[in-house]
């Protein structure tokens, strides 16, 4: 679907390149190729020179809330795995960690392509202006601390240049009235606004009265063919195992995997420490490697038994290269923060509400649960496809 009238303005994408998770790199990634193959030329903007002053707007925020208990207890687990992982003078820990982001940094390196630095919000105004469109998405970028953070919102963008949200995720299942005023002021500047989950939908339904799509993330626009180029092809773990990569705190749930792998004979694979640090995860895992780029993650999926997850992205390249999965909730419906509208809005169109747990089932009855990938493989295209008449329409649209 390759469009062969190149534009001559590139287009810019608002995307998170400053962290080291396997989701949003390959998010990155899949937004980039798919916006290249179209025939358009992109880059990723780079926030190194601003970075300090969009957390310091998300700072102030949070200042304002503090007395929000959920809200609290969000940043609070942020905050004390940050100060944790500081404190551990463990040597093979802190080795393990420069491991990880080399393969991240080599990633970026060799496939992301990035804009020049920017040091001020002017210079970033500047650079908006060289651009014909600007894309934001996905991931959680329009959380209400990213909102008060005014980047991901495309605030700094003059209104010459097209504003595209391309499965944007709001985090939430409602924003609270504390934002709820500067959410309608930016999204009635955007030309163009697909989200990721229901809950979004809902969001700018009550915020401007616009009726949206809910459309596939990036990573679900490349098929297994496509994502085939680039991730390696031979099991980079032999033998039989289960991933495992957990990053909520839930007992229960490491229960259910260990069961598993006592009910299988199966290994367990533990990709460790994403977004926050639990250190008792190190001492029942069988192995956890930490030498694992984007595409290792990928590769680790496909070849594996099972898939034991609370990761939206986790969930979806077990789907794309059908491999049985579980995913659990990390979050508790009733909290404001929670995050979980996104697995169900993903189980839902892709017909797999049965795999999604919170740990206590009974682990033999969730093994005889079977997928039949061939019907979700059909949803798939189908979704797939519609996601990209939406994103070609969009970029072809005028201003």
């Amino acid at each position: 679907m390759k469009n062969n009238n190149m534009k001559s303005k590139k287009i810019g994408l608002a995307v998170v390149t400053y962290k080291d998770n396997f989701g949003s790199a390959l998010q990155t990634f899949a937004t980039q190729y798919k916006v290249s193959q179209l025939g358009y030329p992109v880059e990723c903007v780079t926030t190194d020179g601003i970075q300090s002053e969009i957390d310091s707007k998300k700072k102030l925020y949070y200042l304002g809330r503090i007395f929000n208990k959920e809200e609290f207890a969000y940043l609070w687990s942020f905050v004390t795995s940050h100060f944790i992982r500081k404190k551990v003078k463990n040597a093979i820990y802190t080795s393990n960690m420069a491991i990880r982001h080399e393969q991240y940094t080599d990633f970026n390196n060799k496939f992301l392509k990035f804009s020049p630095r920017v040091d001020t919000i002017a210079e970033l105004h500047n650079l908006a202006s060289t651009y014909e469109s600007i894309i934001v998405g996905s991931d959680q970028l329009w959380r209400p601390s990213n909102i008060a953070g005014e980047y991901f919102t495309l605030e700094f963008a003059p209104s010459t240049v097209k504003k595209i949200a391309y499965s944007t995720s709001f985090g939430v299942a409602k924003l609270h009235r504390s934002i709820q005023k500067h959410a309608i002021k930016f999204l009635k500047d955007f030309d163009w606004i697909s989200v990721r989950e229901n809950s979004g939908r809902t969001i700018v339904m009550d915020m401007i009265h616009r009726d949206i799509p809910v459309v596939c993330d990036p990573t679900m626009l490349l098929t297994v063919d496509e994502w085939n180029k680039y991730v390696p092809q031979k099991p980079i773990i032999d033998g039989d195992y289960i991933v495992c990569y957990i990053m909520g705190e839930s007992c229960q749930q490491r229960e259910f995997i260990k069961k598993l792998r006592e009910i299988t004979g199966y290994r367990v694979v533990g990709l460790l420490h994403g977004s926050n640090y639990n250190a008792g995860d190190d001492e029942w895992v069988d192995e956890a490697p930490y030498n694992v780029g984007p595409f290792d993650f990928i590769n680790l999926i496909k070849y594996a038994k099972y898939v034991c997850t609370d990761s939206f992205h986790c969930s979806v390249f077990s789907i794309l290269n059908n491999t049985p999965f579980f995913v659990f909730r990390r979050d508790s419906d009733n909290e404001e923060t929670s995050a979980n509208d996104r697995i169900y809005t993903l189980l839902s169109w892709s017909g797999l509400d049965n795999r999604l747990l919170f740990g206590t089932e009974d682990v033999k009855a969730c093994i005889d649960l079977k997928i039949d990938y061939k019907n979700v493989n059909e949803k798939v295209t189908t979704r797939r496809e519609e996601s990209l008449e939406y994103l070609i329409t969009a970029l072809n649209s005028t201003k």
